[in-house]
């Protein structure tokens, strides 16, 4: 009989885990299973290209409906799963109705964390995790239009820069010491907060939001917790992201800092079961330490892999972490461990105007991580490759 494999998610990690099944298995039955009613899309373009309005849906697809059909794809979108069974092998989904599986894939992704302030469901504040919601920002994004985005991290610095093309007067809240604090220094750091002031928007740091306020049914403002009363007509929340594993808290899987954890083939201590993306807790090809990633070119590479491997192929998960991040016309890319090094070292011009430069991340004199900004197509391609040997080397470049 042929395997029967579920895939729970609609993301970029699902959608990549059906073209890994594919490479090796041409007859297997495939179902889909997504919250959303729309098929897998990519997220970065929400905060950037579909946002500002030059990215098309179709474009944002990962895939048109016809190739879901010409795979052999059950596609069955709006369906919440709420539990696994391991015993039975099948999922329950929120209808009461249970999904049987030979093979099954956990890539239910993330959400988006809720601040928890007076106000938060205030007409015009939004959150930004779906399309509907960025179409729903896009519209509030009127040239001219007060913008609050609370957080300074990769979702709320892109908003940023891109509203700020559309003619909103921008502020960028964040409550610690640091914008981009995930992966850069205080050098870094003030860079791209002054790169920001350049454009024209406003950047302050250590400030923590108490409410939102309303005037006529709508919001109107952002008060901080010392008092300060910041107009806005609109109000973005970018306070990071939590893994989707509440499903699975009595599925009998083990949960690590949110994330599903996983061997080297992305695979769980359930029969026939793989994580990918989001949500799962992997060994880095790098640091050899556990560590679980919130982003593109990570759900990409999981979802490809642990396909592959549901199919048969018991392959390493070997991909280095890779993602990248755009502020208008400043490219960013992250390779490695960026986090908690013990020297940062940068290279290259810090020039608001043209910026160009590569920071290496240092720890116990090895280069674990690297961040190139604005670095010509053909140089970033020769350098991340060099980069990526280096650091599965652990050696550093001449400085």
């Amino acid at each position: 009989m042929p395997t029967r494999y579920v895939i729970v998610g609609g993301g970029l990690a699902a959608a990549s885990a059906i073209e890994g099944i594919r490479e090796i298995d041409k007859d297997g039955e495939i179902v889909l299973v997504a919250a959303e009613r729309e098929l897998p899309y990519h997220r970065p373009p929400l905060s950037k290209g579909y946002l500002a309005g030059r990215d098309r849906i179709e474009s944002v697809r990962i895939h048109e409906p016809a190739w879901y059909r010409a795979n052999g794809v059950r596609v069955r979108l709006g369906q919440v799963a709420r539990s696994i069974h391991l015993k039975r092998k099948s999922v329950t989904l929120e209808s009461g109705e249970r999904e049987a599986f030979d093979r099954l894939l956990i890539a239910t992704g993330s959400r988006a964390r809720k601040l928890n302030a007076p106000g938060i469901d205030t007409p015009g504040v939004v959150q930004l995790r779906t399309m509907a919601e960025s179409s729903q920002l896009r519209s509030l994004l009127k040239p001219g239009a007060r913008l609050v985005c609370v957080g300074g991290g990769f979702m709320g610095m892109e908003i940023a820069a891109t509203a700020r093309e559309l003619g909103a007067e921008v502020t960028v809240l964040e409550s610690g010491p640091l914008v981009y604090r995930g992966f850069a220094d205080e050098a870094l750091s003030g860079f791209f907060q002054k790169l920001l002031q350049h454009r024209g928007i406003t950047v302050e740091t250590g400030v923590r939001v108490a409410r939102f306020l309303a005037a006529n049914g709508r919001l109107s403002g952002v008060q901080t917790e010392t008092n300060e009363q910041i107009p806005a007509d609109v109000a973005v929340v970018g306070a990071g992201a939590e893994p989707n594993t509440d499903w699975l808290a009595n599925s009998g899987f083990q949960i690590d800092r949110g994330g599903v954890v996983v061997n080297v083939r992305l695979e769980t201590p359930g029969d026939d079961v793989w994580a990918a993306g989001d949500v799962a807790r992997f060994v880095d090809p790098v640091t050899k330490l556990p560590r679980r990633v919130e982003h593109w070119d990570n759900a990409l590479w999981q979802g490809k892999q642990a396909g592959r491997n549901m199919a048969g192929a018991e392959e390493p998960y070997a991909h280095q972490a890779l993602f990248f991040s755009d502020l208008s016309d400043v490219t960013i890319n992250v390779l490695g461990d960026a986090e908690k090094p013990d020297r940062v070292q940068v290279v290259g011009s810090l020039d608001l105007a043209n910026p160009s430069f590569t920071a290496f991340y240092v720890r116990s004199n090895k280069l674990v991580g690297a961040v190139l900004v604005n670095l010509a197509t053909e140089d970033r391609v020769a350098e991340i490759d060099d980069l990526q040997r280096r650091l599965l080397e652990g050696t550093l470049p001449e400085l």
